[in-house]
């Protein structure tokens, strides 16, 4: 599978159980190259996490570069009460968390960082969650994490909710419907607040803001009043 947003010599396709020694080395690089290893976890851990999404309870993109795993992105499709389901979190009915659909997981290699493959996986399981006729996306990621947090508004999503989650892991959560991008007010001013002022962020989405904005350069957060 190609896509005209991948650098050349790259290629998207689904993984399966073949995959997941290159899936389990890529995340060790990429653990070991972060400064905090609370920013990314994986449900179960990393080899029960990945052998879930060969088709079990959710699907898995790799981009591979001259045929080595670079990139990686997860659309798990959970159940209602699965403990994981993000939807939880954000307070939905039973009804509307069986339907959801969840950008669970995301890395690239250390080395190939900054070549747009996190945004072209984003953009794949956005389509591929829509072709599966999901109404609704979650997406999750940790406060400290401006990139992901950067890429995800940029791509239609909203922050909904701040908080700690079932397995211990302080997280935001971001939602968009599958078919288009979060609408959200285009007039008025935007109250922007620090990345690390959390108790800020949550006294505004507890009382209907949503984050939906973000500044180049910046790591602080565009708070709007969600519309009706």
């Amino acid at each position: 599978m190609t896509d005209p947003l991948l650098p050349a010599g790259c290629s998207l396709r689904s993984l399966d159980e073949t995959d997941l020694p290159s899936l389990l080395q890529l995340y060790a690089a990429v653990m070991a190259a972060l400064p905090d290893a609370s920013m990314f976890r994986l449900a179960g851990g990393p080899e029960a996490f990945f052998r879930g999404h060969f088709g079990e309870r959710g699907e898995s993109l790799g981009v591979l570069l001259d045929g080595e795993l670079v990139a990686y992105g997860a659309l798990t499709l959970p159940r209602a009460g699965d403990r994981d389901n993000y939807a939880n979190d954000v307070g939905w009915p039973a009804a509307r968390a069986a339907t959801v659909a969840l950008l669970s997981a995301a890395m690239v290699a250390p080395e190939h960082r900054r070549l747009g493959l996190h945004g072209v996986l984003i953009d794949a399981r956005i389509a591929r969650a829509h072709a599966l006729g999901k109404p609704d996306l979650l997406v999750r990621a940790a406060p400290a994490n401006a990139a992901s947090r950067q890429a995800v508004i940029e791509r239609g999503f909203v922050l909904v909710w701040l908080g700690v989650q079932a397995e211990g892991s302080l997280r935001h959560v971001f939602w968009r419907p599958a078919d288009r991008p979060a609408t959200a007010p285009a007039a008025g001013e935007a109250v922007w607040l620090d990345a690390e002022d959390l108790a800020a962020q949550q006294q505004l989405l507890a009382t209907g803001w949503i984050g939906a904005r973000v500044r180049p350069g910046d790591t602080a957060i565009g708070f709007v009043q969600a519309g009706p």
